[in-house]
Protein backbone atom coordinates (compact mmCIF):
# COMPACT_ATOMS: atom_id res chain seq x y z
CA UNK A 1 0.00 0.00 0.00
CA UNK A 2 1.57 3.28 -1.11
CA UNK A 3 1.22 6.44 0.98
CA UNK A 4 0.84 9.76 -0.78
CA UNK A 5 0.82 13.28 0.64
CA UNK A 6 -0.93 15.83 -1.56
CA UNK A 7 -0.17 19.53 -1.15
CA UNK A 8 -1.96 22.55 -2.57
CA UNK A 9 1.01 24.48 -3.99
CA UNK A 10 0.55 28.24 -4.18
CA UNK A 11 0.21 29.75 -7.63
CA UNK A 12 3.62 31.43 -7.82
CA UNK A 13 5.49 28.32 -6.73
CA UNK A 14 3.51 26.10 -9.09
CA UNK A 15 4.50 28.31 -12.03
CA UNK A 16 8.17 28.12 -11.03
CA UNK A 17 8.15 24.36 -10.40
CA UNK A 18 5.72 23.08 -13.04
CA UNK A 19 8.37 21.87 -15.46
CA UNK A 20 11.03 20.90 -12.92
CA UNK A 21 9.36 19.71 -9.71
CA UNK A 22 12.40 18.05 -8.12
CA UNK A 23 13.28 21.01 -5.88
CA UNK A 24 9.65 21.32 -4.81
CA UNK A 25 9.66 17.65 -3.85
CA UNK A 26 12.92 18.08 -1.89
CA UNK A 27 11.40 21.04 -0.03
CA UNK A 28 8.35 19.02 0.98
CA UNK A 29 10.62 16.14 1.94
CA UNK A 30 12.51 18.49 4.25
CA UNK A 31 9.23 19.43 5.91
CA UNK A 32 8.23 15.78 6.17
CA UNK A 33 11.54 14.78 7.78
CA UNK A 34 11.76 17.71 10.19
CA UNK A 35 11.70 17.02 13.92
CA UNK A 36 9.96 18.87 16.74
CA UNK A 37 12.90 21.24 17.24
CA UNK A 38 12.60 22.38 13.62
CA UNK A 39 8.82 22.82 13.59
CA UNK A 40 8.93 26.60 13.19
CA UNK A 41 11.29 26.37 10.22
CA UNK A 42 9.15 23.64 8.66
CA UNK A 43 6.00 25.70 9.14
CA UNK A 44 7.59 28.76 7.53
CA UNK A 45 8.76 26.68 4.59
CA UNK A 46 5.30 25.14 4.18
CA UNK A 47 3.69 28.61 4.16
CA UNK A 48 6.05 29.70 1.38
CA UNK A 49 5.25 26.66 -0.76
CA UNK A 50 1.63 25.75 -0.16
CA UNK A 51 -1.77 26.94 0.94
CA UNK A 52 -4.16 25.49 3.48
CA UNK A 53 -7.09 23.49 2.15
CA UNK A 54 -10.77 24.24 2.40
CA UNK A 55 -11.92 20.86 3.69
CA UNK A 56 -15.57 21.45 2.83
CA UNK A 57 -14.86 22.31 -0.81
CA UNK A 58 -12.51 19.34 -1.28
CA UNK A 59 -14.95 16.95 0.41
CA UNK A 60 -17.83 18.20 -1.75
CA UNK A 61 -15.86 17.84 -5.00
CA UNK A 62 -14.83 14.26 -4.31
CA UNK A 63 -18.27 13.31 -2.96
CA UNK A 64 -20.10 14.84 -5.94
CA UNK A 65 -17.99 12.78 -8.34
CA UNK A 66 -18.35 9.42 -6.59
CA UNK A 67 -21.57 9.52 -4.55
CA UNK A 68 -23.34 7.17 -6.97
CA UNK A 69 -20.46 4.69 -7.16
CA UNK A 70 -21.20 1.43 -5.31
CA UNK A 71 -17.57 1.04 -4.24
CA UNK A 72 -17.30 4.50 -2.67
CA UNK A 73 -18.20 5.62 0.83
CA UNK A 74 -17.49 8.70 2.95
CA UNK A 75 -16.88 8.81 6.71
CA UNK A 76 -16.18 12.28 8.14
CA UNK A 77 -13.23 13.58 6.06
CA UNK A 78 -12.22 10.13 4.83
CA UNK A 79 -13.16 9.14 1.28
CA UNK A 80 -12.90 5.41 0.64
CA UNK A 81 -13.01 3.32 -2.49
CA UNK A 82 -12.95 -0.46 -2.24
CA UNK A 83 -13.56 -2.72 -5.21
CA UNK A 84 -12.93 -6.27 -4.05
CA UNK A 85 -13.51 -7.66 -7.55
CA UNK A 86 -10.64 -5.69 -9.08
CA UNK A 87 -8.60 -5.64 -5.88
CA UNK A 88 -8.56 -1.84 -5.80
CA UNK A 89 -8.41 -0.05 -2.49
CA UNK A 90 -7.93 3.67 -1.97
CA UNK A 91 -8.48 6.10 0.86
CA UNK A 92 -8.16 9.89 0.90
CA UNK A 93 -8.23 11.78 4.18
CA UNK A 94 -8.76 15.53 3.85
CA UNK A 95 -6.74 17.49 6.40
CA UNK A 96 -6.26 21.24 6.80
CA UNK A 97 -2.81 21.38 5.25
CA UNK A 98 -2.67 18.33 2.96
CA UNK A 99 -4.49 15.27 1.69
CA UNK A 100 -3.30 11.88 2.88
CA UNK A 101 -3.91 9.11 0.39
CA UNK A 102 -3.24 5.40 0.62
CA UNK A 103 -3.69 3.18 -2.39
CA UNK A 104 -2.72 -0.23 -3.69
CA UNK A 105 -2.78 1.12 -7.27
CA UNK A 106 -1.14 4.09 -8.97
CA UNK A 107 -4.44 5.19 -10.50
CA UNK A 108 -5.53 7.46 -7.59
CA UNK A 109 -9.08 7.72 -8.92
CA UNK A 110 -10.42 9.64 -5.88
CA UNK A 111 -8.12 12.56 -6.71
CA UNK A 112 -9.43 12.94 -10.26
CA UNK A 113 -12.00 15.67 -9.38
CA UNK A 114 -9.14 17.81 -8.06
CA UNK A 115 -7.28 18.38 -11.33
CA UNK A 116 -8.16 22.10 -11.45
CA UNK A 117 -5.97 22.79 -8.44
CA UNK A 118 -2.20 23.01 -8.11
CA UNK A 119 -1.98 19.73 -6.23
CA UNK A 120 1.44 18.16 -5.94
CA UNK A 121 1.67 14.52 -4.86
CA UNK A 122 4.62 13.15 -2.89
CA UNK A 123 5.38 9.57 -1.94
CA UNK A 124 8.29 10.03 0.44
CA UNK A 125 8.90 6.32 1.05
CA UNK A 126 9.32 5.55 -2.67
CA UNK A 127 10.86 8.92 -3.65
CA UNK A 128 8.07 9.54 -6.15
CA UNK A 129 6.36 12.86 -6.98
CA UNK A 130 4.06 14.31 -9.64
CA UNK A 131 1.36 16.88 -10.33
CA UNK A 132 -2.20 15.49 -10.16
CA UNK A 133 -3.18 17.01 -13.49
CA UNK A 134 -0.30 15.13 -15.19
CA UNK A 135 -1.63 11.67 -14.34
CA UNK A 136 -5.05 12.45 -15.81
CA UNK A 137 -3.80 14.17 -18.96
CA UNK A 138 -2.18 10.93 -20.22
Amino acid sequence: MRKYYVFNVNKEMSILAKDSPYMLYKSFETIYNSNKKEINIAQNLYEQLAMRLNQNVINQKIYAEYKDNDYYYLVNNSHNYYNKYKGEEEKVIVKNTYLYCTSNTTNLKLLKPLTNYNFFVCDFENKDYFWIDEIYSR
